[in-house]
């Protein structure tokens, strides 16, 4: 109930909606290279518990939404077993992100190391996955460091969106501890 209150709220409800709203444009925009660590790493960084998974969850729904209704992903096993790791190695990504956050002092470096360790989780369970579901050739430093810099470019632009929501609503742009 107490979630559902905040999400109704304008004043804590923008920062929600502004992720959902990134997540639909991202992935019509980018589709297999959406920042799902970086969007682990904000959700770690700026919502409670409750409110991260919960988003990390519709962030990742919406996400293949996208894909599997208007991108015409397959609709094979394959896809689907992607789109579950997917999931799984956000919510794991933003479990460890929330574990560094806490532990982190000062807000730039809090920020880095929550992004820094969402995308590894990220990638190295993906990649974990990969070896028995196909596709560990999407795993080359070439591409993992591409994906890495469109992670890090989405993040600051988001983190950017989110103290500008933050000036506008008197909210904090970041918690100061993992909640």
């Amino acid at each position: 109930m107490i979630m559902a209150n905040a999400m109704l709220n304008p004043k804590t409800a923008a920062w929600p909606a502004t992720l959902a709203g990134a997540t639909v444009l991202g992935s019509l925009a980018l589709a297999c290279i959406f920042p799902f660590a970086a969007i682990a790493a904000l959700a770690a960084l700026t919502l409670d518990r409750r409110s991260s998974i919960a988003l990390v969850g519709a962030v990742w729904a919406a996400n293949q939404a996208v894909g599997f209704l208007l991108m015409n992903f397959p609709w094979d096993a394959q896809a689907v077993g992607h789109g579950i790791a997917i999931l799984t190695a956000t919510l794991a990504g933003f479990g460890v992100a929330r574990i560094v956050a806490a532990k982190v002092e000062g807000s730039i470096l809090r920020s880095v190391a929550a992004l820094v360790s969402a995308f590894v989780v990220y990638e190295v369970l993906l990649r974990a996955y990969a070896q028995f579901g196909g596709g560990a050739e999407n795993f080359s430093a070439e591409i993992v460091s591409g994906v890495a810099i469109n992670d890090a470019m989405w993040f600051v632009g988001l983190l950017a969106l989110r103290w500008v929501i933050g000036q506008a609503t008197g909210e904090k742009a970041l918690l100061s501890v993992a909640r």
